[in-house]
């Protein structure tokens, strides 16, 4: 039932964005050339609109090509503005490189010799300037129109999908939390049935009642309209498992059985087909592909423009760590990131030289004596994780990810804290979603690790530019970062 209403959902945001481009593109020419705000240029005079017909497809199908490898139309959950607003003007952006590079090529190879076509039209840029703005304005409209139709559409009552969960137990209410995230898609968890928790109010959205045993499934299932069944019991409750099977194929509606298996996933899962064997990858990294070359030429292309941008900073920070202290500018530390592997990491010297020699490995704290007078100011603003830049360039880091630990402690934390070594099934990164957020080293390593997985989870091109204008805004702005 979610997939069939997220597949209707994704149709509606696909039509939308083809009305979309299509309102803009054809505003844009009117505005541009007609609208007599802009002057033309009486020497080139008004292009004719045929001319602009012919290289509309050119934009639409561009448009929607990088919509889809952005992910844009795969409903994910509690999408913010921010992160939609994000990607379309990402979207926009390629669009237009992608155009310009396409009509530049196909206008010199129709200058040269005995070319198979003449191609004499060259579109404005000014026309394109305000076609910029005008498409992310109005795609960004149509879709926020569209999530407030069906709020207030399934907040009137109208076609919602009543879901009912038996077992209130941990599974049981992930599953409930997931579910929640589906609001907009007309699903309403109505309660829990659980023999050992009957009365009882589980704390999630406000809190869900568990409406009795598993014996009054049959007495809920007509009370309460119920249309969706998830069965989130153990394995060791077999036997219910099947009483229940029993009671539900009595009526039209959809049954969703949660294995114990359920507990072990962590990251993304799929289903593979074996030779007709249906195999479940666990815990399997959802970076991969065509999205993992994306991101990887954003981090090189990011991190190259900030060097080139930050090189007098540098420049200067080096000057005032070697006249204030005694030691190296730059402090060089193994580090571990993705599937395991060991690199160096740089960073900027904030300490006394040989800081660890008489304690040897230790966290650092907010008020460490073995920071410098400078080195107090650089990590303030996060100005010592600058030479990291270097490390993303080479392909050990990412702009974005799970922070890097140290080979000393993540043997501590691997023995302690169950799944950690999964945070190394991605590149780790400068900055990550648990440092925006305020988790830092003297932050318990289960809640960073919680920041790390949900990221890992909800990945996109839209949040990463989402953490990054986070970080500088937290990093360069906030006095408590």
């Amino acid at each position: 039932m979610i997939k069939r209403q997220q597949t209707r959902l994704v149709g509606i945001f696909l039509l939308s964005d083809v009305i979309g481009i299509l309102i803009s593109f054809y505003y844009t020419y009117f505005f541009r050339f007609y609208g007599y705000i802009i002057p033309v240029d009486p020497q080139k005079g008004i292009p004719p609109l045929k001319s602009y017909i012919a290289v509309f497809p050119l934009f639409l199908v561009l448009h929607l090509v990088i919509f889809y490898f952005q992910g844009f139309y795969k409903p994910q959950l509690k999408k913010t503005r921010i992160d939609d607003f994000l990607k379309v003007s990402l979207n926009v952006g390629l669009t237009i490189l992608a155009v310009f590079a396409v009509l530049n090529y196909l206008y010199a190879y129709s200058q040269g010799a005995a070319p198979l076509f003449s191609m004499e039209f060259k579109i404005s840029h000014l026309f394109v300037a305000v076609y910029a703005v005008v498409v992310v304005l109005v795609i960004s409209f149509l879709r926020h129109q569209i999530y407030y139709f069906m709020k207030r559409r399934y907040a009137k009552g109208l076609n919602l999908q009543n879901v009912l969960i038996v077992g209130a137990g941990e599974m049981g209410r992930t599953v409930a939390r997931r579910l929640s995230g589906y609001k907009d898609l007309g699903f309403v968890v109505k309660g829990f049935l659980d023999d050992e928790r009957k009365g009882e109010k589980i704390d999630i959205e406000g809190g869900i009642d568990v409406l009795g045993g598993l014996d009054e499934l049959e007495r809920v299932i007509q009370s309460h309209n119920i249309s969706e069944i998830y069965v989130a019991l153990g394995l060791d409750n077999y036997p219910q498992i099947l009483e229940a099977f029993k009671i539900v194929n009595k009526y039209p509606v959809n049954v969703r059985l949660v294995p114990d298996l359920f507990q072990l996933l962590t990251l993304k899962a799929r289903v593979e087909d074996l030779e007709g064997f249906p195999v479940i990858s666990v815990d399997e990294p959802p970076k991969r592909g065509i999205m993992f070359v994306t991101k990887r030429v954003m981090d090189v292309a990011v991190s190259t423009i900030l060097l080139v941008l930050l090189s007098p900073l540098i420049l200067l920070v080096s000057i005032l760590i070697k006249w204030t202290s005694r030691g190296p500018v730059l402090f060089h530390q193994e580090r571990v990131g993705m599937d395991g592997k060991k690199f160096i990491m740089h960073k900027f010297r904030t300490m006394v030289s040989d800081a660890e020699k008489e304690t040897g490995p230790v966290m650092c704290s907010p008020d460490d004596e073995r920071v410098t007078g400078v080195g107090k100011i650089l990590r303030k603003f996060s100005i010592d994780e600058i030479p990291q830049l270097v490390n993303v360039l080479k392909g050990e880091m990412s702009l974005i990810g799970p922070r890097p630990e140290r080979p000393y402690f993540i043997e501590e934390f691997k023995e302690k804290v169950p799944k950690y070594m999964l945070r190394h099934k991605v590149k780790s990164g400068v900055t990550g979603w648990a440092q925006v957020h305020g988790l830092r080293q003297n932050t318990p390593i289960e809640k960073r690790l919680e920041y790390d997985f949900y990221y890992i989870q909800n990945w996109s091109l839209g949040l990463d530019l989402k953490i990054l204008w986070k970080t500088l805004k937290k990093g360069f702005i906030d006095r408590n970062s």
